[in-house]
């Protein structure tokens, strides 16, 4: 087990602080956790340093003070209902939106024992619509600034409904 001396425990609450982490208990939590990682993965004349800096991008996708970004997030919308994922989100709303004429033309179908042509034009006709939205936003290149960007998070909740991280 390493021995974490005071001299690392400044140096880290240091970096992190000028790397945009602000808030003193996300910040004691890191602190915590790369403290453990370096007591469990450390022998003894191991460099703490050059382990801080192979360890600590594992925490973030960008720059270390997305989770600072997260955090105010999340802190700000106390109860969420709902967090979700971009593709979950976009496959609830693929169900939300397209669920119904499909759901129609299996009832239909299990009631008649076999789909009238009329129907199933129906569907695909009024299906357009719903699904013309849904390719939008999932299909959205990066460049063309998407409603709901690679990565990220859906918070559903009462206020606002829905917000984007």
């Amino acid at each position: 087990m390493y021995p974490i001396t005071d001299q690392h425990i400044d140096f880290v609450l240091c970096d992190l602080d000028a790397n945009g982490i602000k808030t003193p208990d996300l910040r004691q939590n890191l602190l915590d956790h790369i403290c453990i990682l370096a007591e469990k993965n450390l022998e003894d004349g191991d460099d703490f340093y050059a382990y801080y800096r192979s360890v600590i991008p594992t925490f973030y996708r960008e720059e270390l003070a997305e989770i600072e970004a997260e955090t105010v997030f999340l802190l700000s919308h106390r109860r969420p209902l709902l967090l979700l994922s971009r593709g979950w989100f976009l496959c609830g709303l693929f169900i939300l939106l397209i669920g119904p004429f499909v759901g129609y033309d299996l009832l239909w179908l299990l009631n008649n024992g076999r789909l009238p042509w009329e129907v199933w034009c129906g569907t695909l006709v009024f299906m357009q619509f719903p699904l013309l939205i849904w390719l939008v936003i999932t299909l959205t290149p990066e460049r063309f600034d998407p409603l709901l960007p690679k990565g990220s998070k859906v918070l559903l909740g009462w206020r606002p409904f829905i917000s984007i991280l």
